[in-house]
């Protein structure tokens, strides 16, 4: 095998570069190469490599086993594990991963190809045979409902979840085993929401139930989410409507956000700024955003349910911020600017992030982060600059001008002093004539340099203001 791309997570540094080198030694191509758990997570998301060669005990807020688990789920990547020679304990734990491939360490670079090559093999054979499968066993009413880019389920004619798509397990963190062959009524919180219609209304024999624009779902870890229910039917066979399809959009009042319980007067303030601006808990949770930071992160492609997952899970929110500079930041408690360029050289945008923290005596629990576009301010300084740049070049070839002048007149000078000095030559009318005319020469360029005197105190206070302006900016 030739050219598989290897996301190398080592903390030990000499290690990670020397298993680098092996790699682009054997024509391997390096995804990337990181020393933070939860950077591996955003990292196989984003780069999606062929396997993820995973060092465990390298450091992070969450464990090997944990984020390994993550990655092989949301992503279905291989990982192969590198273990100390003695950590049997550690290799009891990876046999829950499904016995992953594993490496001990020290290792010769044969053994490492080897079992690497193998890892990749293995896992091909493995998406082969799972497509075949799923090809065989097609359901499309499940592969339609993948494609909505909301939660959504579908229910039989007795009120039974028949299918779900990810969106779903997103919104109730239930899974797919948990909410399939219950009854949907089971997971609304209050019988109020749900109303039946009145007896004069009813067909003998027959039970309606009307839906509400809006029902609270209860959530696997005991939270309410407030959603607006779009539903319509599935036709399968001839004209009988035997299932129906629920697609659910969640509700949080006026403004959406990625958390419950949010303060509508705060909701109103983060709207009416002109920034972007979203807040992580230090579960690396987005809990609070305003709408302009949800148009930027739609045009990163990231969707509202992806918010609702911690950052690291986000692939493309590397884009925004990696996860362990806010983990820096909650562990010093410190506040932060930096500007950042996205783009190309032709097309850049130019974004200003603030960090803040919000602290709880003196422990931060929160990191505020605002973002503003300053594409326009930045093209303007970097034009300010040519500008500046420009003109000290045209200044010092000015000076270069000044310093022939200053030599011509000392020229001028020595003539005048020459005729001055000699008796014989001074009654001559020829050297007569030209001692005055350089005597006039003398005199203009006495009037050059009061110019010059002035030109040099304005060419000071243009650049004086220009370097305010530039500095305030």
């Amino acid at each position: 095998m030739t050219g598989e791309k290897i996301l190398i997570v080592n903390d030990v540094v000499s290690e990670a570069i020397a298993i680098r080198k092996i790699l682009r030694k054997n024509n391997f191509e390096i995804a990337g190469l990181v020393i933070d758990i939860l950077d591996a997570i955003q990292e196989a998301g984003a780069d999606k490599p062929d396997l993820v060669l995973m060092k465990v005990g390298i450091s992070g807020s969450m464990g090997v086993i944990e984020a390994a688990s993550k990655i092989i789920n949301n992503y279905n990547l291989p990982i192969m594990f590198i273990v100390g020679d003695n950590d049997s304990e550690v290799v009891g734990l990876l046999k829950k991963l499904n016995n992953p491939p594993i490496i001990f360490h020290p290792f010769t670079e044969k053994d490492l190809i080897k079992n690497i090559n193998k890892t990749i093999s293995r896992h091909l054979a493995a998406v082969k045979a799972k497509q075949e499968k799923a090809v065989a066993n097609v359901d499309p009413i499940q592969t339609e409902l993948d494609t909505i880019q909301a939660p959504a389920i579908t229910i039989n004619k007795r009120g039974a979840i028949t299918r779900i798509n990810k969106d779903m397990e997103f919104l109730t963190k239930y899974s797919k085993r948990e909410l399939v062959g219950k009854k949907f009524l089971t997971f609304i919180d209050s019988s109020d929401e749900t109303k039946s219609m009145d007896d004069a209304d009813m067909v003998e024999g027959d039970t309606v139930e009307i839906w509400p624009n809006k029902v609270n779902l209860r959530c696997a870890d005991g939270s309410i989410a407030n959603v607006l229910v779009i539903s319509g039917f599935i036709k399968t066979f001839g004209d009988n409507l035997d299932e129906q399809v629920m697609v659910f959009k969640k509700m949080t009042g006026e403004v959406e956000f990625a958390t419950r319980g949010i303060d509508i007067i705060f909701g109103k303030v983060l709207n009416a700024l002109d920034d972007m601006v979203f807040v992580l808990n230090k579960d690396m949770e987005i809990t609070h955003y305003n709408a302009k930071f949800f148009a930027f992160a739609k045009r990163l492609g990231i969707t509202e349910y992806q918010l609702s997952h911690p950052v690291y899970e986000i692939s493309k929110f590397s884009k925004v911020g990696a996860v362990n500079m806010y983990e820096e930041l909650f562990r010093t408690n410190s506040e932060m600017k930096q500007v950042r360029r996205y783009g190309s050289d032709k097309e850049s945008i130019y974004m200003h992030f603030h960090f803040i923290p919000l602290t709880t005596n003196g422990v931060t629990t929160h990191m505020v982060t605002i973002m503003r576009d300053i594409t326009e301010m930045e093209e303007a300084r970097q034009k300010n600059r040519a500008i500046s740049d420009e003109f000290m070049q045209n200044r010092a070839l000015l000076k270069k001008i000044q310093t022939s002048i200053s030599d011509l007149r000392s020229s001028m000078y020595n003539v005048i002093k020459f005729v001055e000095k000699s008796p014989a030559t001074a009654r001559n009318p020829t050297v007569l004539q030209i001692a005055k005319l350089t005597k006039n020469v003398e005199n203009q360029l006495l009037a050059f340099d009061i110019l010059w005197s002035k030109y040099e105190t304005q060419l000071n206070m243009v650049q004086m203001n220009a370097k305010y302006k530039f500095d305030k900016k």
